[in-house]
């Protein structure tokens, strides 16, 4: 589907999904575009787009590296990994009396609920220290 070319005719407001109101161009001749606003809707601002963008940007900076999260759990540590019927791999690490448990994707190999878990786990012990030390 490509973006039509030509006389617009109308340019009504529309909310996005993400709540804000976007200016929509009716063209002339769209035979698309009862598509291109169900996409419009459904779909964010630029603005919005970018604000996700950086949030999850931060989160993952947040996050320990894959080798460092690995090195954070101590020595003890008990880790299950279980294989599921839909092909995704689940898994619970224990350490430290901290509990965490997580499912990995379909497509995922059992290395990414590894690395999952052991950034679950320093996390929730993180919480745990913040909140004991007050």
């Amino acid at each position: 589907m490509t973006e039509p070319s030509g006389k617009i005719v109308a340019r009504p407001m529309v909310v996005r999904a993400c709540g804000h109101q976007q200016e929509f161009q009716h063209y002339a001749v769209d035979k698309y575009r009862a598509q291109r606003l169900a996409k419009f809707q459904r779909t964010r601002c630029a603005e919005c787009i970018a604000k996700l963008a950086e949030e999850q940007r931060r989160a993952a900076a947040a996050l320990p590296k894959k080798g460092e999260a690995l090195k954070l759990l101590p020595p003890g540590t008990q880790m299950s990994l279980t294989r599921r019927p839909d092909g995704s791999w689940a898994g619970v690490l224990a350490a430290d009396g901290t509990s965490v448990e997580t499912v990995g994707a379909v497509d995922g190999g059992p290395q990414s609920v590894l690395v999952a878990l052991a950034r679950l786990w320093a996390s929730e012990s993180a919480k745990g220290s913040a909140g004991s030390m007050g």
